[in-house]
This record gives structure tokens, C-alpha cells and sequence, in this order.
């Protein structure tokens, strides 16, 4: 393995990724935007307003730098109603987001709720808003948008959702303002000591996470109560465990969907990201009564996306019978397992069993997140693993992987260089990645990895144009001749 032109780099921390919220009424294509966003299909797409009712959460891959983008959804009420559902969707948006997509309908012009959210979004000062003029294909772009002026915002962007046209110069043009105010305020901001462990404490509403806090602290320092959603915001725990210090986020639950009518839980996803982008580790609270469920899958799947150290906590361990317990197991056995060496700890957050496991695994966990792996053990293992397992063929080459080194930490990122590594399969990655957490020991964390492929050396230059040889041999002038 050539190691030569390896540049020695500071690992980084990896920084938090913006949360953007889309508002807007119902049907002007929020969904669409959402799936377009996330290269994904996970929003429903339908004719008919109101489809969407859960939140849609998922990392943005439009842009230059990622971010969590949350689609508030439809909603489906009656006239009566819709105007103040709509009224508490938009201040959650703009409570819990960094910015915030307001998409509106050009083929139906400036409506009556339209201008009642822009009259809200008026009123606010911290958060950006973004006018976003959507199914604008096939139109003239400054017809549309002069209807739209009256609504008293910045400047609209017309976009086309189905199609993309627009989409990336807007998330260029979000992104980039919002990481310059991010950065502004995390000047401003009091930040805690380097060294000490962050751990969020995630999970359903209901499943013991104020007590499991509780009980690590020693003291009634979150307040809990016997109903679900009584967390409403993120919380920090400063506590210590002998001499070391840590500091507990305690969230509100992430509710079982279809609820519309606690308005205030049906956001409570943005804040649990909040808290999971904060941390370095996140212990996620399962209530072994209730086995495993969606949710409970969906919120491994955002923390995994978010590349934060993991352990699982099944809580209200005790009282069960014995086959209740074997069969908790077998579930947990069959959904995890693939997931290699996450940390599931079965507990009794109420009578304070099994809870002393906890934060020896945050401390391992912790350390696994901010490994300094170095840029000479990298390039060994690197070497060994090629040694025992060759890259494929592509054609008539085999893909040449030349050295890497540290990108960051939380999670631990290793940036490769190579010949045609854009071609590298998933399965090869895969392998590279696991090779790393076995070297280094890690516990409950995935390496991320990113390639970035030479120019090949053997290619032949691209031969110009006959025309372009003219002007080259003939630019001094002069007739050519023949």
C-alpha cells in the first residue's frame, strides 16, 4: 500500500446537524419536498390534504453539508378547527427547528391561511424563514411569485418539487445562513468541559426515562409523574460518579403516532434529535412490558443516522415471569443482533436494578465515540485488511485503496484515498468499517467512512476538438497556410 502525501490532520468533533422544519398547508407539496430531500420515499405522496399526520424525519442529502429535515404533515380537520391546529404546528416548528421552509402553492396563488402563517412567521425573530414557492413547473417564474410578495416575507424561492428545479440552490442558500448563525451562537454559548461525557436519555413517553434519571443522579432532580408526556423539554443533568464528572439529557418522549390532539407531543421528535446531536451517547429506554415496537425502531434507526455511540436500556425488568423475560429476549435476539456489539442492559429503573451496568458503558461508549485513532495505526490496519480481503475488480483493474486518515470524532470518521473507490461496494465498506471497531476495541459505535478517488494517471488526456487545435496553433495571428 502506497502511503506517500499522507497529510497529518486533527480529528474534529463532528458538530450537530441542523434541524429544518417544512410548514405549510395543507397539499402544496410538502411530503414531495421531503422525499426529494432525503433521496427517499418515506413520506406518503397523495392528491388528498391532510395524508401526512405523523412527523417524517430523516437526513438531508440535498445541499452542502447534512441536516435533519422534519416534515410536519398535513393536517386533517374540519374549518373550525384547522386554524388553530395549524397555529400550533407552526410555533413548534419554530420552538425546535434552525430554520424553517415555509411552501406554498403557486398554481393556487396566495390564500387565506397562507397569509395567517405568514402573519405568524412575521412575528417571529429568532428563527429564519424561508418563502418557497412549489409547483412551479411549466410556469413563468416572476408571475407566480408576484402574487406572493404581499405575504410580506424575504425573498421567495420558486422551486419545483417533483422535478428539483430550484431545490439545491434553496437548501445551499438555508444551509449556509444557518451554519453562520450556529456559529455565531455557539460563540455566545457557556460550553461544557472537554472530557466530560454527554449522555441522552431517549426513548417512548412513559417507559421510565425521568426515573432511570433519577435514580443515576441520586436525587428527584426531573420531575415524574404517572402519565405519559410529562417531560415537554429537554433537560441537563450535571452530576458526578466519584470524581467524574457527566452530564444527563433527559427529552420528552416520542409519542405513539396518530395523536393529533396533544398538540404538543406530536413535535416532541425534533427535541429528542436535539438531544441525540448533542450528546455523544444515547441510551435508549425500552419498557420490556411492551416489547419492541415501531417506534422504538424508528428511533434506533434516526440515532444510527446520526452516528452517536448506542446502548439499549429494557426497563421494567422486574415483576415479569419467567417466560416473559425469554421472550423479551428472543425479540431483542432477533432484532439486534445484526447490529454487532450495541450494549442491551435489562433494568429496573424504579428499584434500581441492574442500573450500576450503566455507566461503565457510558464510559466505554464515550470513549469509543472519541477515539484518536491516528493516522499510522489507520494506514496499518488498512494494509492488513486489504492483505486479508482484496478490493474487487472493476473491469480489467482492481480498485487501489493508497492510505487514509482521521476526519472526526462522535462518530469516529476515516476518509480514504484511492484509485476508483466511488466504486467500492457496500459490502467492502462494510467490512473496512467493522475492521476498524474490532481494532480499536469500540463498543456501540460504527465508524463512518468516506472515500475520495484519485485521478488515474494511465488515462489518456481528452483530445480537444479539431477547432480548438486551430485556435491553439494559429493564436498569434496571421493567415493560416494551406
Amino acid at each position: 500500500m502506497e502511503q506517500q502525501d499522507i497529510i497529518e490532520t486533527a480529528p474534529t468533533i463532528e458538530e450537530p446537524k441542523p434541524i429544518i422544519s417544512i410548514v405549510g398547508r395543507p397539499n402544496v407539496g410538502k411530503s414531495t419536498l421531503y422525499n426529494r430531500l432525503t433521496r427517499s420515499r418515506d413520506a406518503i405522496v397523495d392528491d388528498r390534504p391532510g395524508v401526512t399526520r405523523d412527523r417524517m424525519v430523516g437526513v438531508g442529502r440535498v445541499g452542502n453539508s447534512p441536516y435533519w429535515i422534519v416534515d410536519t404533515g398535513g393536517i386533517e380537520s374540519d374549518d373550525e378547527e384547522i386554524h388553530s391546529l395549524m397555529k400550533d404546528q407552526v410555533d413548534q416548528a419554530l420552538q425546535d427547528s434552525d430554520a424553517v421552509i415555509f411552501i406554498v402553492d403557486g398554481r393556487d396563488g396566495a390564500t387565506p391561511v397562507d397569509f395567517d402563517i405568514a402573519d405568524q412567521l412575521r412575528r417571529n425573530t429568532g428563527i429564519t424563514v424561508y418563502l418557497c414557492i412549489n409547483k412551479a413547473e411549466g410556469l413563468e417564474k416572476g408571475m407566480i411569485a408576484a402574487d406572493f410578495y404581499q405575504l410580506g416575507l424575504d425573498e421567495p424561492t420558486v422551486i419545483s418539487g417533483k422535478n428539483g428545479d430550484g431545490v439545491n440552490r434553496l437548501m445551499n442558500r438555508v444551509l449556509k445562513e444557518t451554519e453562520g448563525k450556529r456559529e455565531a451562537e455557539r460563540n455566545e454559548d457557556y460550553e461544557i468541559p472537554a472530557g466530560v461525557a454527554k449522555l441522552a436519555i431517549v426513548g417512548r413517553p412513559n417507559v421510565g426515562k425521568s426515573t432511570l434519571v433519577n435514580t443515576l443522579v441520586g436525587e428527584e432532580r426531573v420531575v415524574v409523574f404517572d402519565m405519559p408526556g410529562t417531560t415537554r423539554d429537554s433537560i441537563h443533568v450535571p452530576f458526578k460518579v466519584g470524581d467524574k464528572e457527566y452530564v444527563l439529557i433527559d427529552t420528552a418522549g416520542m409519542r405513539k403516532k396518530s395523536r393529533i390532539d396533544d398538540r404538543v407531543e406530536r413535535f416532541s421528535v425534533m427535541k429528542t434529535l436535539r438531544a441525540v446531536e448533542l450528546a455523544q451517547v444515547v441510551a435508549i429506554v425500552i419498557d420490556a412490558r411492551d416489547g419492541i415496537v415501531d417506534q422504538d425502531n424508528r428511533l434506533i434507526n434516526l440515532v444510527f443516522s446520526s452516528g452517536r455511540s448506542l446502548m439499549i436500556l429494557v426497563n421494567k425488568w422486574d415483576g415479569m415471569s419467567k417466560y416473559d423475560r425469554e421472550q423479551v429476549r428472543a425479540q431483542i435476539d432477533r432484532k439486534f443482533s445484526h447490529m454487532g456489539n450495541i450494549p442491551i442492559d435489562f433494568i429496573s429503573a424504579k428499584y434500581n436494578k441492574g442500573v450500576d451496568v450503566i455507566m461503565p458503558h457510558v464510559d466505554k461508549l464515550y470513549e469509543s465515540a472519541m477515539t484518536d485513532m491516528g493516522t499510522g495505526r489507520i494506514n496499518r490496519i488498512l494494509q492488513e485488511a486489504e492483505e486479508k480481503r482484496n478490493p474487487p475488480m472493476v473491469g480489467n483493474h482492481r480498485i487501489k485503496i493508497k492510505f487514509g486518515h482521521q476526519g472526526g470524532m462522535n462518530p469516529p470518521h476515516v476518509i480514504i484515498h484511492g484509485n476508483q473507490l466511488d466504486k467500492l461496494p457496500q459490502t467492502y465498506q462494510r467490512y473496512l468499517s467493522n475492521t476498524f471497531e474490532k481494532a480499536f476495541d469500540m463498543l456501540g459505535t460504527k465508524v463512518r467512512l468516506s472515500f475520495k478517488t484519485s485521478e488515474n494517471p494511465y488515462e489518456p488526456p481528452e483530445k480537444p476538438s479539431r477547432k480548438s487545435k486551430d485556435k491553439v496553433k494559429y493564436r498569434g495571428g496571421g493567415r493560416r497556410k494551406n
